[in-house]
């Protein structure tokens, strides 16, 4: 009766190795990436994640082979660390309580909220904008002057793109437009300035990662090599573009 242990340690050997193969499966297959509402960079309005930050994605990470699925979820939870254990890449941005626990394939990039005005005059305080014509970016984020947004006393002009706003600038139907820098900068190149000179400060600054892969994933440094080695690789051939801290494709430039 020798062969009874030997054939339940038998049975007991492969249900745990096919128990194995069926979390390695998963993992390969259910990779989770947590991201946040922050058009033009992440925006789920139409029921898909689109953005220049989920563009950038995508890329990389069909250049590394990985099936990775996008979530749209309020930031607290990924601030407050509360995500399934399949999510092993959060969009994040830098705090140094939290930095700790994310490895990061891609540098970090900057996020600009600005304002851009033709006569340069020196702003101080939100005082100095009431009673001013004001382009705004329908549906962008402003950060912590949403006020200007909500506020009466500021006369705002929201545009359907900022090219738009631009356009409004220059023809001086507004006195200035406050929107992201990344957008403005794609968008000015299909304006005709005809020899003026638009100035801007930057009223806002956000530093993070499109992608931080979490630490204590079981995976976590294999995806950070596939996803650096394919950032590098996109890098090198020009998919991608990284200068003065800003990360987008370079056909989002």
């Amino acid at each position: 009766m020798f062969w009874m242990p030997r054939l339940v340690f038998g049975f007991v050997l492969v249900a745990i190795q096919t128990f194995a193969w069926g979390l390695e499966f998963d993992l390969e297959h259910d990779i989770g990436h947590y991201t946040l509402y922050y058009p033009p960079y992440w925006d789920n309005t139409d029921g898909k994640i689109t953005g220049l930050h989920a563009r950038l994605s995508r890329r990389l990470y069909e250049k590394a082979g990985l099936n990775v699925k996008m979530e749209v979820v309020p930031y607290a939870r990924i601030h407050q660390f509360l995500q399934p254990k399949e999510v092993a890449i959060v969009a994040y941005g830098a705090n140094p309580q939290t930095d700790h626990r994310y490895l990061y394939p891609i540098p970090q990039t900057t996020i600009e909220l600005k304002i851009y005005g033709l006569y340069a005059e020196p702003l101080t305080s939100l005082k100095q904008l009431v009673g001013k014509d004001i382009a705004i970016k329908r549906g962008f984020p402003l950060g912590g002057y949403e006020i200007i947004r909500e506020d009466k006393r500021y006369l705002t002009v929201s545009s359907n793109t900022v090219e738009q706003a631009i356009r409004l600038l220059l023809l001086e139907r507004v006195d200035y437009i406050i929107t992201l820098n990344d957008p403005f900068q794609k968008d000015i190149k299909k304006v005709n300035l005809s020899g003026k000179k638009i100035w801007s400060r930057t009223l806002e600054k956000l530093d993070g990662w499109p992608i931080a892969v979490v630490k204590s994933h079981p995976r976590s440094q294999e995806l950070y090599d596939k996803i650096k080695n394919a950032y590098e690789s996109l890098t090198e051939s020009g998919v991608v573009s990284y200068k003065n801290n800003r990360l987008l494709l370079s056909e989002d430039l």
